[in-house]
């Protein structure tokens, strides 16, 4: 078998108006399936570098709005249906589990947010009641208090406004990915040509002399 990289070929994919359409090349269609999951092929994992060349393609191409992906293999274009349900499934259960990390990650910021929040208004209080009490309040203490306020609110409120645009990102493409249309085209493997026939000598032939 072929090595991993040398596996699928790229050919640019034409995006006209709004459709996009990205092509792989394969000697048998079995290669597009994970060689090591044992569920039937219709409900199978794709191949890890085939699944990663997919994604990276068609996450150049989020303005189409249809997306059709064309194979082109040697044998086994009869498992054609069984890639586009394969497809489909994948690319269902990636979308259902970003689905629930996303919402994993907001819930833990929103807690993350309250404990902040919390945080910010002990330390501002002590702040005030130490400045109350004490005349000279040390400036370690002081600005202190203060910092740790502010830090408390920072990591929470970055997590909320930016850390789940990449999870966001990742769900759409998985959503978008499962409803792709699979076109699977069987090609002629290519005639080999023939070369001269090999010479060969004759054992015990006497040897010429002039």
């Amino acid at each position: 078998m072929r090595p991993a990289s040398q596996r699928f070929f790229r050919r640019h994919g034409a995006q006209r108006g709004t459709t996009a359409s990205v092509s792989i090349h394969v000697r048998n269609l079995a290669q597009m399936f994970n060689s090591l999951d044992p569920s039937p092929f219709w409900d199978r994992d794709l191949d890890r570098t085939a699944a990663e060349f997919i994604e990276d393609e068609f996450r150049e191409k989020l303005s189409a709005d249809t997306w059709h992906l064309h194979v082109h293999t040697l044998e086994g274009a009869e498992l054609a249906p069984d890639l586009q349900a394969a497809i489909e499934h994948y690319y269902e259960r990636l979308a259902g589990s970003a689905r629930l990390r996303l919402r994993d990650e907001m819930r833990m910021g929103e807690v993350a947010l309250f404990a902040g929040v919390a945080i910010f208004l002990l330390c501002m209080t002590a702040h005030q009641v130490l400045s109350g009490l004490l005349h000279g309040v040390p400036r370690i203490l002081d600005e202190g208090l203060i910092i740790l306020a502010w830090l408390a609110l920072w990591r929470p409120t970055e997590a909320l406004a930016y850390e789940w645009v990449p999870l966001y990102r990742k769900r759409r493409l998985y959503e978008r990915l499962a409803g792709i249309r699979v076109t699977v085209r069987g090609e002629a493997a290519p005639a080999v040509v023939a070369g001269p026939p090999p010479q060969t000598s004759h054992a015990g032939a006497a040897p010429h002399r002039a």
